[in-house]
């Protein structure tokens, strides 16, 4: 098959997750779900460095 759209992209990480809580009390739900945010914050962070060091490398050139 070839590259898979960003639907399908989605569809995998909406099962992922869902095969991932579904034993769950509700508890662990929103502890895990909190530990996807602080992930997500994490992610988001090193995505902007990154971006910012490469802006800074495209300056000098």
């Amino acid at each position: 098959m070839g590259k898979k759209t960003n639907v399908e992209k989605l569809r995998e990480i909406r099962d992922q997750l869902n095969a991932e809580v579904e034993d769950m009390t509700i508890d662990e739900c929103l502890e895990f779900l909190e530990s996807k945010k602080s992930d997500s914050l994490h992610s988001k962070k090193w995505w902007a460095e990154k971006e910012k060091s490469q802006k800074q490398q495209l300056s000098k050139v």
